[in-house]
């Protein structure tokens, strides 16, 4: 899903990131979020409008979630089914090239490997699923180190957070946490303020850390979207 300043990567997210940025400067039309080497964009059967692919972070965070159809749990559950193991993060986000709705999630697999599931945001079905080509061990090491020390898992993650900020979870990451080196799930929720919250759950006791308003994208709209649902 899109790689923004709020959000934490992954090591491998970062990979992604920058190699979608690589190929942009390069004039590539493969460059994309989503596509991976092996083919096009996924094309899901709910589609944003031209003027709502490129909104500013919260703006956009709107425009999906008026748009999706399913669930992060539901995405969450239709990924595992297609790959068994342990769910680390789920995005929803969009496609930039043909604006397709997508969950993207991650999976580490009963074979001890990432894998990325995209799945339909209009539908539930499986649209892609493949295990991250710059994925290497040492990644799928530390994605394990992660889950050892996690005792809370994404569904209790994300109702902690959705009880401390009632809203639609837009995204959630299993990741460290930067000040100790602790196992934290890193939950972003549109409230129903409107407005996007960073929530961190530690993930060995299931507590809310911290959560604060994210202020780092630049939100022409404003509140003016508050009227939209």
């Amino acid at each position: 899903m899109k790689a923004t300043a709020k959000r934490t990567l992954t090591p491998r997210a970062v990979v992604l990131a920058t190699a979608a940025a690589v190929a942009l400067i390069g004039g590539t039309g493969a460059a994309t979020a989503f596509a991976n080497d092996d083919g096009p964009a996924p094309q899901s059967s709910v589609q944003l409008p031209h003027n709502e692919r490129h909104l500013d972070d919260t703006a956009k965070d709107r425009a999906q979630v008026k748009a999706d159809k399913i669930s992060q749990s539901q995405a969450t559950a239709k990924a595992l089914q297609a790959v068994p193991g342990t769910a680390t993060s789920a995005e929803l986000d969009n496609a930039d090239r043909n604006g397709s709705l997508v969950w993207e999630v991650d999976v580490l697999g009963k074979d001890h490997k990432n894998h990325e599931v995209t799945i339909d945001a209009g539908n539930g079905k499986v649209l892609s699923q493949h295990t991250d080509r710059d994925d290497d061990a040492q990644d799928a090491a530390e994605t394990q180190a992660l889950l050892k020390t996690d005792k809370t898992g994404h569904d209790n993650a994300t109702d902690q957070a959705l009880k401390a900020v009632p809203g639609t979870v837009v995204s959630y990451s299993l990741d460290d946490n930067d000040r100790n080196g602790s196992t934290v799930w890193e939950i972003d929720v549109l409230g129903k303020d409107h407005k996007n919250h960073d929530i961190t759950i530690d993930a060995s006791s299931g507590k809310v850390l911290n959560q604060h308003i994210d202020h780092d994208d630049n939100d022409s709209q404003g509140d003016n979207d508050g009227d939209d649902d």
